[in-house]
Order: C-alpha cells, then structure tokens, then sequence
C-alpha cells in the first residue's frame, strides 16, 4: 500500500506543476528556474527512483523497452518529426498559405470561422497540435484585431480542431505513436481506420462550435488592407526544397513497412538531411555577404522578413518541443512505478469488465481515457493506458481489443479538449492567450469542453465500432 501511496504522490507532484507552473530566483544570479510540468515530471520520477521503488534496471528498463515497443524510438520519431515540419513553418510557408485561403473569406465571419477550422485540422494532420497553436493562434490575433472582430470563436475554433484532427494520422500526436508503436500498428493500418471516425466527430465538433457561437460569428467584417500573404513567404526557394524534403518524408513514412525500414529511422535520417542543408546554406550566406551571425541574428529577432537562414535555425530551435523529451522520459519511468505496484493490473481488469463486446470497448475505453487525461495529462495517460492494454489482465481479444487501443487514440486526442490541463497544447494556448491580454478561465473553457467534447467522443468512438461490425473483427 505504501508503494501505490509514493506512486500516486510522484503524480500528484507532476499535476500539481502542470496546473500551477512558477518559477524561482536562482540565488546570486537574475535568472529564475522555471517550475512547470517538466520539472514536476523530473521531481515525481526521482521519488520513485530515490526511495527505492524502481531499480535502476527497472528504471532503464522502462525507456529502452522491448522488441516492438521502445519508448526512445519514439521520442526520436516525434522530434525528427517536428524538426522537418517546424523547418517547414519557419519559412513562412503556413502562414502563407493560411492567409491565402482566409482571405478568401471575403466579409462572411461563417465562411471564416469556418476557414480557420478547416486550415487548423489540415495543418494539425501532417504537423501537430503544437505547430498549429504556435502558427494559427498569432494570424487569428492579428487578422481579428485589423478586423475588429471578437477573436474567441475563432480561438477556440482553431484549437478544438487541432486536438481533434490530430488522431488522423499516424505522426501527428507523440500519444498516437506511443499506443501505435505498442501494438504494432503501421502507418496505413493506423489511418484506415481512424480516418472515418475523425471526419465524422470534426463535422460534429464544427456543427456544436457553430451552434454555440452562432451570434459571435454570423456578421460582416472589413478585410484588413494591411495583410499581404506574400510578406510572410520569407524564402520561396527554401519553402520548396523545404516542402519537398516534408512530402518525401511523409512518403517514406506511409511506405515503411514494404521497405523494411522503421519509422523513426526514416524521420531520422529525413531531419538529418534537412538539418544538414539549413546549415550549409546558412555558411554559404555568411561567407557570400560577410554578416556575424549573433548580430544578423539580433537584428532579425524582431520579425522582419527577407533571406535570413540564421534566424530561421534561431527560430526552429526555439520552437522545438525540448521539453516533451525529459517530460516523456519521466512519463516512461513513473508509469512503470504504477506497472511495478500492480496498479495497471488491477486497472486491466476493472476495464476489461466494461468491455464485453466491440461497441463497450470502444465507449468505455474513450471516454476514460479521455477524462483520464484530463487528471494526469494525455501523454503519460497513453503510457499508463498503453501498459494496461497490454496487461494480461485486460482479458480482451480480437476485435474488443483492438478497439480498445483505437478508442485510447481517441481519447488521448479528444481529452485535450474537455479541460485546458488535458495536453500541454493547452497550457501552450492559454499563456498565448493570456500574453496577448485576453481572459478565458480555466473554469469557462471547461465548461464549454464538457458541453462539446463528450459528444464528439461519442461519435468518434460510435463511428470506430461501427466500422469493426462492418469488417467482422
């Protein structure tokens, strides 16, 4: 019982900073150590690696895994992942073509509303929620603003799209590679079957948005004079072998099991490639025009656009998601603390009660996953869900199994969208948010998640069930 009790308190550290991030002074300098879900991870981890819980063979053992299932695989995958298509990003060319295609809203606020829930799924499907967010949230500010329009329909738009339409493919959520890697899934085995549930459960999230913000949305607008697409299109050379580099990857991908390559080798060696000629046109620039770096660096720090490959690799590096690697490493380790105190077997057979056909798996499993996100955040819920599904306690089999891991998918995605703690894309939105000077508690968007989300899982889950009858698994 001690053992459960130091667990449960190791993830009670990690929510508690997630929930409540600070910082403090580092004594003798001016710089503050940041508190925040990072190091609640770091500290909850070294309870159970001090106290004696986890050995070190356990506590290695948890990151290299086993065959078919190795948690640094990936933390690899999803970082070169990340890096091809922040590169991607940093040349501009979302925002490109998201004010493209926002213009063509013409003064419709439907057809805007509608454009920039579109474009957040479309980018989310082959980037992640946390490139949309970091891309999409900036525009909606300025383009709202120049418009003077209420800019929290849209907000929320474009996030409940992101967390949604990132269940589609294989890459676009490190919670899909976890569960997908464990169990075997492929790149098209993976999309074959979520593709259905996620276009359905996006018609239905789109039609409640829609309905709750009808009032907000349904007026005419001034298209702001000052907003030019192409400004933001740094490099169309760089965009292109850039683009090119993240089709081919996303190809190889797909064709990963027919060539015989793993994917995270193939992500690798993609963002190597890409890495290597951001550096050589970088030296080759420099040598050409003579500029220092720090002072080039400096100077283009505050957002002018042109041709400046050194601020673009100051740039991806500062969008990188660092931190999602010590974050996931400790997620590894304090959840093999619950699989060492045999709480995930008790919790394989509790679930497994609720799971006597295809359709109670895929309810049961979605929505507990989802609200499970939601006390302990989606990425360490889709390892602690993964070792339960892979317990042998979790008494399904074929199709009820199956489905199970596919509605834990869901629900890792969907979670996010019930509470703002649900996925760090969240906390990432909120402090946007709350920079630029707008309020939205944590209260008031919870309150519209709730009103929204358990539908939307329904449906995505419903959908998933119907298409294992449909099959026959």
């Amino acid at each position: 019982m001690m053992r459960i009790a130091l667990t449960a308190a190791a993830f009670l550290v990690m929510v508690f900073f997630i929930m409540r991030p600070r910082s403090v002074r580092i004594p003798l300098t001016k710089r503050r150590l940041p508190l925040d879900y990072v190091a609640g991870s770091v500290l909850g981890a070294l309870m159970l690696i001090l106290s004696g819980l986890l050995t070190p063979d356990q506590t290695i053992g948890s990151l290299v895994g086993r065959e078919g299932f190795r948690p640094y695989t990936i933390i690899i995958l999803f970082m070169a992942v990340a890096y091809i298509a922040i590169s991607l990003d940093s040349t501009g060319f979302f925002e490109y073509i998201a004010l493209k295609i926002v213009l063509r809203a013409g003064n419709d606020g439907r057809k805007l509303f509608l454009y920039f829930y579109l474009l957040s799924g479309f980018i989310t499907l082959f980037t992640s929620n946390d490139i949309v967010i970091l891309t999409m949230t900036p525009i909606i500010f300025y383009f709202t603003k120049h418009a003077k329009i209420r800019m929290l329909p849209f907000l929320v738009a474009e996030f409940f799209a992101a967390n949604l339409w990132s269940m589609a493919f294989y890459f676009s959520n490190p919670t899909n590679i976890i569960a997908a890697q464990a169990h075997g899934l492929g790149f098209f085995e993976f999309s074959a079957w979520m593709i259905l549930p996620t276009i359905a459960s996006g018609v239905v999230c789109y039609a409640l948005l829609y309905a709750i913000f009808r009032k907000d949305i349904n007026i005419k607008f001034h298209v702001p004079k000052a907003i030019n697409p192409s400004e933001f299109l740094h490099d169309r050379h760089c965009a292109f072998v850039t683009f090119f580099v993240f089709c081919t990857t996303v190809g190889f991908l797909a064709a990963s099991p027919v060539i015989g390559l793993e994917m995270w080798i193939v992500s690798l060696f993609f963002a190597l490639l890409l890495f290597g000629y951001d550096v050589a046109v970088v030296y080759k620039e420099h040598r050409n025009e003579g500029l220092v770096f720090y002072r080039k660096l400096r100077k283009h720090a505050t957002g002018h656009p042109g041709k400046v490959y050194s601020f673009r690799l100051h740039l991806i590096a500062e969008r990188m998601p660092w931190k999602v690697v010590p974050f996931l490493v400790c997620s590894f380790i304090m959840v093999e603390g619950l699989v060492v105190t045999g709480v995930t077997d008790y919790l394989a057979a509790a679930i497994a009660k609720f799971s006597s056909n295809v359709f109670f798996s895929a309810i049961s499993m979605g929505f507990l996953s989802s609200f499970a996100a939601n006390l302990i955040n989606n990425q360490p819920m889709t390892v602690l869900f993964t070792k339960i599904t892979e317990s042998s306690q979790f008494a399904l089999t074929g199709g009820s199994r199956l489905a199970s891991v596919f509605s834990l998918i869901i629900g890792s995605n969907l979670g996010a969208n019930i509470t703002l703690i649900g996925a760090l894309a969240g906390i990432m939105w909120i402090k946007i948010i709350r920079d630029k000077k707008q309020v939205v508690s944590y209260a008031d968007f919870a309150r519209l998640g709730l009103m929204v989300t358990p539908v939307v899982i329904l449906t995505a889950c419903g959908v998933l069930a119907i298409e294992f009858f449909l099959v026959g698994i």
